[in-house]
């Protein structure tokens, strides 16, 4: 845990060089105070990348998952959510 700035531009450092390494792509990141919580939304070539990043960061202590997952656009998964609930 950081306790002064430049240990939090450190540790920042560090996650995003394994993110990086593993191939991913920074979309958006910030947070959201009303959970106490920081957002991350990363592209990745593909779901191994992702998982094997997460790994990594969690063995090193650099971060603690609540959630991770695929994130899908509004454009992406209507189409299928309106198929689904057609043959519901």
């Amino acid at each position: 845990e950081a306790t002064t700035p430049d240990e939090a531009n450190a540790l920042l450092a560090e996650v995003w060089s394994v993110v990086e390494k593993n191939g991913g792509e920074s979309v958006l990141t910030g947070s959201d105070f009303a959970r106490g919580v920081n957002i991350a939304i990363t592209k990745w070539p593909d779901a191994n990348a992702s998982m094997k990043t997460e790994v990594e960061l969690t063995a090193k202590g650099l971060l603690e998952f609540l959630s991770a997952g695929p994130f899908m656009e509004l454009e992406e998964w209507w189409p299928i959510w309106q198929e689904a609930m057609s043959d519901s």
